[in-house]
């Protein structure tokens, strides 16, 4: 699922909170507080959402309610921003013990923080242990609370594909055919020569959007390559030096140095807008970004320029969801039911269908209708084919709870040194202070 740009501060954050739990009120059911029902006897039960999870669009809410007709579906949420708006309300919800839906979805980066405490919600695994099977171990087992606990069940994964501007390429001179492209840059050498190669060409466009994209895609890879850790380890102890964290960054700054990368900060006005108007030549395509986010950000106009190749390097992940049921649903053996189904793998297959969310589950992504899927937008691309070869064979990576905002604060360096506000040598130090003061910030909950 995607994100938006991040808000930092107490003020920004109550601004979001606010903000949220107003949109909440507009779109709640009206059911009976008390007893979680509906004026007509129906169990009412929430589905608080954020991003894109593709269940209004893929009719999933009116399906339910066919197959229970004892159940009214309330779906709210839908395009609010996780880290600024969703996350903080929840855990303000889970605190309080009032507020939350009865069914929520938990982005990838927020499960360790959120599912951390058990006695904050149910215990899927009490009768739904045998989903274990619809899901490789990694994603099933994020899902869990350090005690084992089953809290939440898996939805879409972030298989990782290249995206890039077919007609940008042509004026560069480079190849534009996706088997081409896959086998030039197989590795991040080769990545790295036809930046070059681009560069070289002096067309006038940024060859990257920025560095924020790439480097996640790196990091991920590279933490997979090796111990699993990336910024910081179980226990909250920095761990910039880790092989994920260094040469994720050297990249970046290798890239920026050969003027590979533009100067468009991830989810920003300006990001957004040169989808549109062909600003930059190519960007890390996570399975939720092409349809979720430059297909309706580049518009109608820009169909069959875009293509989508195999990522560099080797599988990788980043993003994705899960759906979680708090302990204070009125209804949490309905819930949990209703959770279970809409993240099935026969409903995996239909959001992808109806907005490309690629499933977690490797029965839905051997379906046909996912395998064999192809983009229209996309030039046709094989899609389906690229995102599921990304994360067949993925280590699970070592997610603390303060991985975000630290994460945040590495971004604002890197993204501080393509607009000339950090030099490259500055980089780690700069990088070292933001991560201890943003994980000061975060301990004391400001």
């Amino acid at each position: 699922m995607h994100l938006l740009k991040r808000q930092h501060g107490k003020a920004a954050l109550a601004a979001a909170a606010a903000g949220a739990l107003a949109l909440t009120a507009a779109c709640s059911g009206g059911g009976d507080e008390e007893t979680g029902l509906t004026e007509d006897g129906k169990i009412e039960l929430t589905v608080s959402l954020f991003g894109t999870f593709g269940y209004t669009e893929a009719g999933l809410e009116a399906e339910y309610e066919a197959l229970h007709d004892d159940v009214d579906v309330v779906l709210e949420g839908d395009g609010v921003n996780w880290d600024a708006e969703f996350r903080p309300t929840l855990e303000t919800s889970l605190e309080t013990g009032s507020g939350a839906g009865d069914v929520v979805g938990i982005e990838e980066q927020g499960v360790v923080q959120l599912f951390s405490n058990p006695d904050h919600w149910y215990d899927l695994g009490t009768d739904y242990a045998d989903r274990s099977a619809d899901y490789v171990d990694w994603k099933w087992e994020l899902g869990q609370s350090p005690d084992g606990t089953q809290v939440g069940f898996g939805t879409d994964v972030g298989g990782m594909g290249m995206c890039y501007r077919k007609d940008l390429f042509e004026a560069a001179g480079l190849p534009t055919d996706r088997t081409e492209l896959a086998a030039a840059w197989a590795d991040w050498d080769g990545f790295k020569a036809l930046a070059q190669q681009y560069v070289d060409a002096d067309t006038g466009v940024a060859f990257l959007d920025g560095p924020t994209q790439l480097q996640n895609m790196l990091l991920g890879q590279l933490a997979g390559q090796n111990d699993g850790e990336m910024y910081v380890d179980a226990d909250g102890n920095l761990t910039l030096e880790s092989p994920a964290a260094q040469e994720s960054v050297a990249t970046v700054l290798e890239l920026n140095e050969m003027g590979a990368i533009g100067n468009f900060v991830s989810w920003s006005e300006e990001w957004i807008a040169a989808q549109a108007e062909g600003g930059f030549a190519v960007m890390p395509c996570p399975g939720w970004m092409p349809s979720g986010v430059i297909e309706p950000n580049s518009g109608p106009d820009n169909a069959g320029k875009w293509d989508m190749a195999a990522a560099p390097g080797v599988a990788g992940n980043w993003g994705g969801s899960w759906l979680a049921v708090p302990a204070t649903s009125q209804h949490p053996e309905e819930a949990a039911e209703l959770a279970a189904w809409l993240s099935a793998p026969e409903q995996q297959v239909k959001v992808f269908e109806a907005v490309g969310n690629f499933p977690s589950s490797p029965e839905a992504q051997a379906d046909p209708k996912v395998a064999d899927s192809t983009n229209a937008y996309f030039s046709d691309a094989p899609t389906g084919q690229i995102l599921a070869a990304s994360v067949q064979s993925f280590p699970p990576l070592t997610y603390s709870y303060y991985h975000p905002p630290v994460k945040g604060a590495v971004e604002t360096v890197l993204n501080g040194v393509v607009d000339g506000t950090f030099e490259s040598d500055e980089v780690w130090d700069q990088i070292q202070s933001s991560a201890e003061e943003a994980i000061q910030l975060a301990g004391s909950g400001l």
